[in-house]
């Protein structure tokens, strides 16, 4: 169950800033151990660069995430993620911040693309992780941010996974935008193909709304 606890009216907004840790060894620790005991086989090459956007596909369950962080903690990857602005006040915010989230201001007038791609180029490391299904349940369109936002910084667009059939989660290499978007998109649609995620009926199309 989540919490949502907002912020007062009153203070100041949050400003998109990054802070990138890898977790410690022990928290490696614990991830293999945990998702060795789930059942659950991580099969990835950790791409070697400093600032990368991975997207997680496909996103069904709760339990996804269940998955998802102790195999992130094995692999030694500490994600960045995207949080509403609201969250950050009082203790919250040193915590959410020390966790990787990322705050966006979802009131500000200004390209939240814009927002967190001149975030990211500011930062010395990050690893921008997100669902671009921004929901479990079926949608028609992906959300195109993640793409437009690597594209502009040119980035490479890692492949998150999660295969129920197989038990197997991971991360795997993917590719720099070049802007062609349908191009890009047919190269997504082939490395998801064959995963499977817990709720395959609530798996929708590889496509975007938009195609600028």
């Amino acid at each position: 169950m989540l919490f949502v606890l907002e912020r007062p009216v009153n203070e100041t907004a949050v400003k998109p800033t990054i802070e990138f840790r890898s977790p410690s060894p022990f928290l490696q620790w614990v991830g293999k151990i945990l998702s060795k005991a789930l059942g659950w086989t991580i099969d990835y090459t950790v791409p070697d660069d400093p600032k990368m956007v991975v997207i997680f596909y496909p996103h069904t369950s709760n339990l996804d995430v269940v998955h998802a962080i102790p195999a992130a903690f094995a692999i030694g990857l500490k994600p960045n993620w995207l949080a509403k602005n609201e969250l950050f006040w009082g203790p919250f915010k040193g915590l959410l911040l020390k966790l990787g989230a990322i705050p966006v201001d979802r009131h500000r007038k200004e390209n939240k693309v814009d927002l967190i791609a001149d975030a990211i180029q500011q930062a010395d490391q990050v690893l921008l992780a997100l669902s671009p299904e921004g929901t479990r349940s079926k949608t028609e369109f992906w959300r195109s941010g993640f793409y437009h936002i690597a594209n502009k910084i040119q980035v490479p667009i890692h492949f998150g996974f999660i295969d129920y059939p197989s038990k197997t989660i991971g991360v795997h290499p993917g590719f720099v935008p070049t802007g062609d978007v349908e191009a890009d998109l047919e190269k997504i649609r082939a490395f998801y193909k064959d995963k499977r995620g817990k709720h395959p009926e609530n798996v929708g199309p590889i496509k975007f709304r938009d195609k600028s």
